[in-house]
């Protein structure tokens, strides 16, 4: 069983881990007014202690390392800061008079997740509260992306909610300066990333048409467009997924690759599948960048119907999983050392299923507040969520590259595939039509 050590104190300098260097290098090509942020926005509708509540915001990252951490950079390259703890201030700010305070609400929730955060000196965590009324807040957190992801904001809102209400919490097992030292000395890994290289060596991008110019260097504005599933579709397609042996996600992936397959005509094709990364049971309750991605190539060659490339994707899903240790950075470093900076290397369109966390807030009166429209590293990304009344899916969109004609049109296409998927899967990838067109 591998253990990760734990340092002997909880401040000084790390190595950034191999996540993080992925990052550093992506964050050079991008271009626009944003930097890649994660962002929680929270409503809170009961009386609010806000010493209290700042406290506690302030005792998150007396706890993870992660919240205390910025980045220098010396002759041996960049190298990650750990202050001591304390010093997390949160921005208090009172809009309860003006004469919409949700609306002016979502604009600085906004305002946060645009802000422009620097690797080299700044600031890369902000804690903002925002007072819409008497016992109506909102709390938005903004983390850059190289300090924390997704599975980070479920820890931290938990733990906001507890540490408020004074409720003890058992001690992160490691921090993330502790992971990032311990994988950057693990040596182990070395045949799954001989497996990963050889697996996508000459993968193609994905020529999709588009609406605008591919702009040299990538962006990360995005849209989104949301559709719904009904409930007697997705259960059909959840019992015909079982009964390939399949999921629901393999699924949705299936879907996604016949409309990229009939709208830019290639047959090789390569998504992006999103990863918690964490591995080990060390890092569960730590907050730090553990999310990674595998890429799943699927051949779509030979005239398959929906039910034959559900199984091409199965064994793909199959493989990559059970290599998915290897961070994608150095896959890419493997497989696309030069890669053309106006698209992200090996895949330009992730898919992802969600499911609900338990551990995330339950409380009714601590609930999700909207957010502007969202980043997007890739072309194209779906997440999808399973609910008691269907699925919900979102098309995520790279507004330089398509409208949102464009990108309605790809969301129903994809549920229109799902529903066939659903009945059958009989169809054929390609119509008739368009293999001899």
């Amino acid at each position: 069983m591998q253990v990760i050590p734990r340092r002997a104190t909880p401040s000084g300098t790390a190595p950034l881990s191999l996540l993080q260097q992925r990052w550093w290098h992506l964050c050079t090509a991008y271009e626009g007014d944003a930097s890649p942020i994660v962002v929680i926005a929270d409503r809170i509708t009961a009386p609010l202690d806000v010493p209290a509540f700042t406290a506690a915001v302030d005792a998150l990252a007396d706890r993870h390392d992660a919240l205390r951490t910025t980045f220098t950079v010396d002759d041996d390259g960049p190298r990650q800061v750990i202050a001591p703890p304390g010093g997390l201030v949160t921005e208090l700010l009172d809009v309860s008079d003006e004469a919409d305070p949700p609306a002016r609400g979502r604009e600085l929730v906004a305002e946060l997740a645009r802000t422009l955060l620097d690797l080299a000196g700044g600031t890369l965590v902000r804690s903002r509260l925002i007072r819409l009324g008497p016992a109506d807040h909102v709390w938005c957190l903004a983390v850059h992306h190289i300090l924390a992801d997704g599975e980070s904001t479920m820890i931290l809102q938990r733990e906001a909610m507890a540490l408020y209400r004074g409720e003890p919490l058992p001690e992160p097992f490691i921090g993330y300066a502790d992971f990032a030292a311990w994988q950057c000395a693990d040596t182990t890994g070395a045949e799954d990333l001989a497996w990963w290289a050889d697996r996508l060596r000459g993968v193609p991008p994905l020529e999709l048409p588009t609406d605008l110019p591919r702009p040299p260097a990538k962006t990360l504005r995005g849209g989104q467009v949301d559709v719904h599933v009904a409930a007697p579709v997705a259960d059909a397609l959840d019992r015909f997924a079982r009964q390939r042996r399949a999921t629901s996600y393999m699924a949705l992936v299936t879907a996604l690759l016949v409309v990229l397959a009939r709208r830019s005509g290639q047959t090789d094709l390569c998504l992006g599948m999103p990863v918690s990364g964490r591995l080990l049971e060390e890092t569960e309750r730590t907050v730090g960048l553990f999310a990674n991605t595998i890429a799943l190539r699927v051949d779509l060659s030979g005239d398959p119907d929906l039910g034959d490339l559900l199984g091409r994707v199965r064994a793909a899903t199959i493989d990559a999983l059970a290599r998915q240790a290897v961070p994608f950075g150095q896959v890419v470093a493997a497989v696309d050392p030069d890669a053309d900076r106006s698209r992200t290397p090996v895949f330009q369109v992730t898919a992802a299923l969600h499911t609900h966390t338990a551990g995330g807030p339950v409380d009714p009166h601590w609930r999700p507040f909207a957010q502007a429209a969202p980043q997007i590293l890739h072309d194209l990304g779906v997440d999808a969520w399973r609910e008691p009344d269907g699925l919900e899916l979102t098309l995520r969109y790279d507004t330089g590259l398509f409208t949102a004609d464009t990108a309605a049109a790809l969301a129903d296409e994809i549920v229109a595939v799902l529903r066939d998927l659903a009945e059958g899967a009989t169809t054929a990838v390609f119509p008739v039509a368009a293999r001899h067109g």
